[in-house]
């Protein structure tokens, strides 16, 4: 056998051990967010960055709520949207939605009615309204908390599942909150309000401004989201 055709045998043969080691990978890899048992496929889930343009929510200095909630919300969206899921935003950029309602109320009330305005007019699967809360007179409250409306059941069971999730991740152990906020009381659709940590408290406020930290977050949203429909 000469010398060539010997090469290109042993060419040959780790050409095929390679690929038949590295296609499955690439595979997986391109189909392990959108496989059909994925629970998160195909559902419609709108995301409401809490706050916006001329309402900065709560603050510490020159940080914002408005911000903190707009890009924990955007990086939900890219990881709901890589499992499958459809997702509509209130707002996807630093604005307030009041113009949105021709109601003849005060402005807040009108951003409010927009949003719950979105949630009702749409065919969605789940809504999550993004949040960073604050107490004033306790800096040593820590750690995100989930809330929802006793009036739907669904949105009880979401709630716990998703509390549990971030419980993991921040080593709290809450439990979920009802609460008559008026968005939850208002939507007729299944979902929660979560406020990511506290503000007020150095250590949540920190972590709060690391995109790094948000992302475990949102990671622990959509691991809540995913259990809740696995198991409806």
């Amino acid at each position: 056998m000469n010398k060539s055709f010997k090469f290109i045998c042993i060419y040959c043969t780790i050409s095929l051990v390679l690929l038949s080691t590295i296609l499955p990978l690439i595979l997986r890899a391109n189909t392990a967010f959108s496989a059909p048992d994925n629970p998160l496929k195909g559902k419609i889930i709108l995301i409401d960055p809490g706050h916006g343009g001329i309402d900065g929510g709560t603050s510490s200095g020159n940080i914002l709520e408005k911000s903190i909630n707009l890009e924990a919300s955007l990086i939900l969206k890219t990881e709901l949207i890589n499992r499958g899921a459809k997702v509509i935003m209130t707002r996807d950029k630093d604005t307030s939605l009041e113009n949105l309602c021709k109601d003849n109320d005060y402005r807040h009330r009108r951003d409010l009615k927009a949003r719950v305005n979105m949630i009702n007019s749409n065919n969605i699967d789940a809504y999550i309204s993004i949040h960073v809360n604050a107490v004033n007179n306790a800096p040593y409250v820590k750690g995100p908390m989930v809330f929802y409306s006793n009036t739907d059941i669904n949105s009880k069971t979401l709630a716990s599942y998703v509390q549990d999730s971030l419980n993991a991740i921040a080593g709290t152990s809450r439990s979920p909150n009802v609460a008559d906020y008026f968005l939850l009381t208002n939507a007729k659709k299944s979902g929660i309000l979560i406020e990511l940590g506290f503000i007020t408290n150095n250590d949540d406020k920190n972590l709060l401004v690391s995109k790094d930290y948000l992302k475990k977050l949102t990671t622990g949203i959509v691991i809540g989201l995913e259990n809740y429909f696995k198991n409806k």
